[in-house]
């Protein structure tokens, strides 16, 4: 495999709370040798999952150092009553990816069955790798079925792209003047000093979760309405989103492995973008709402330009500027590039965004129950995370407390479903 360097997922390292997880439930006795075998497969098929973060030194470039071991982490406990209190310790310290692997688990027995949490630090991938990684574990531990070895190509240039995404216009003037004057600061920002600025950030901005099961009745009256109206299932969501928040805009992922050439199926790593919807239309009505929702991403999906604008914006864009644009719009590092490109264009500014990741729907009758817990942007007030598991919908949602009241938070998830 040719060496992998970060470029589109460098928004993704000095960053806080750059983690995720997938809750699953099986209805298998749990004993630690097939757990240990089951991750010992992902790990020998996923050579990401045998890496840590290096910095070759000749480049100044940041890498995955691949080795012949698992790095994947594993802590087990003997409930699920510390489920969630051991999910939010994991953002109450630096995940510092030189030293931990980018997969954390953590297994909570029962008699008959068992509860599995997999986090990722978003250097390994998005929520759609770690969908089909959940997916690939719950086959190997009932059915002992062996995971396809998949050889990892990430985005590496603006070639990787389809053809049309290169910014252009404004777009590129802004990002090349925020370069040459970030390059005449001439500074970087220490992954020490970032360490113990996201250490307390996280504590000063703690980060709660609320969840929500869809009826079984309910999705299907949700999918009948989209299919009379021509509409998804995610424009729907969004139009809920809409009307529930008064939000005028919402951030949605996108997948894009498509799209890409450089993708090889079941590989880990980020082939997602992400896009903010604008809807300044009045009404309250759900269904009208999700036709302009409708028109409004199809716009998106039909210009690359606009579809690929941020991974654009982290491949033209200087490295180590993205590494400083967080903890300079936070006050804890000197540079007036650095900040604007923080508050103006990662949207530290405000930290008012509403964000919504759908990952769709998964058949798989090795597990019981699945959970998509998203992660939490400095740059949003509250993120949705959606995924069906065997026609079941569930709901996270992932919001900080500061700026966001648990009331809120559960009236956002109530209202779409």
């Amino acid at each position: 495999m040719e060496k992998q360097y970060i470029k589109s997922e460098r928004a993704h390292f000095m960053c806080p709370n750059m983690h995720f997880g997938m809750m699953a439930r099986l209805s298998q006795e749990y004993t630690d040798e097939k757990l240990s075998l089951s991750l010992n497969m992902l790990a020998k098929a996923h050579p990401f999952l045998r890496s840590l973060i290096s910095l070759e030194e000749e480049t100044g470039k940041l890498f995955y150092a691949v080795s012949q071991d698992s790095q994947i982490v594993i802590e087990k406990r003997e409930n699920t009553d510390t489920l969630w209190e051991d999910y939010k310790g994991v953002a109450n310290k630096e995940w510092n990816v030189f030293k931990n692997g980018l997969l954390r688990v953590f297994v909570y027995p029962e008699k008959t069955s068992f509860a599995i949490v997999f986090i990722a630090h978003h250097l390994l991938g998005d929520g759609r790798c770690l969908l089909g990684l959940v997916s690939e574990f719950a086959d190997a531990y009932k059915e002992g079925k062996v995971p396809n070895e998949v050889e990892e190509c990430l985005i590496q240039d603006i070639v990787d792209l389809p053809p049309n995404s290169d910014l252009k216009g404004i777009s590129k003037y802004i990002v090349k003047s925020a370069n040459k004057k970030w390059r005449k600061e001439n500074q970087q920002v220490s992954y020490k000093d970032y360490a113990c600025f996201a250490e307390r950030f996280t504590k000063e901005n703690p980060v709660a979760y609320e969840l929500l099961k869809v009826s079984n009745s309910r999705l299907k009256n949700m999918k009948r309405c989209c299919k009379e109206n021509s509409i998804s299932l995610n424009d729907l969501l969004m139009a809920k989103t809409y009307i529930a928040t008064g939000t005028k805009k919402i951030i949605i992922a996108s997948d894009i492995r498509k799209q890409l050439s450089c993708y090889r199926k079941g590989a880990m790593g980020n082939y997602a973008t992400a896009f903010g919807v604008i809807c300044k239309g009045k009404t309250t009505d759900v269904v009208e709402k999700a036709k302009e929702v409708h028109k409004q991403v199809e716009v998106y999906k039909k210009n690359n330009r606009k579809l690929m604008l941020v991974l654009s914006l982290y491949l033209n864009m200087d490295a180590n500027l993205i590494d400083a644009a967080t903890i300079a719009s936070f006050g804890s590092f000197e540079s007036k590039a650095a900040k604007f490109v923080g508050q103006n264009m990662f949207g530290y500014l405000k930290r008012d965004g509403v964000s919504i990741t759908n990952l769709g729907k998964l058949e798989n009758q090795n597990m019981e129950e699945l959970i998509f817990i998203p992660p939490a942007s400095p740059a949003t007030s509250v993120t949705i995370g959606v995924v069906t598991l065997n026609d079941t919908m569930r709901m996270c949602s992932s919001y900080y407390e500061k700026i966001l009241s648990r009331e809120a938070a559960k009236r956002y998830l109530e209202a779409l479903g």
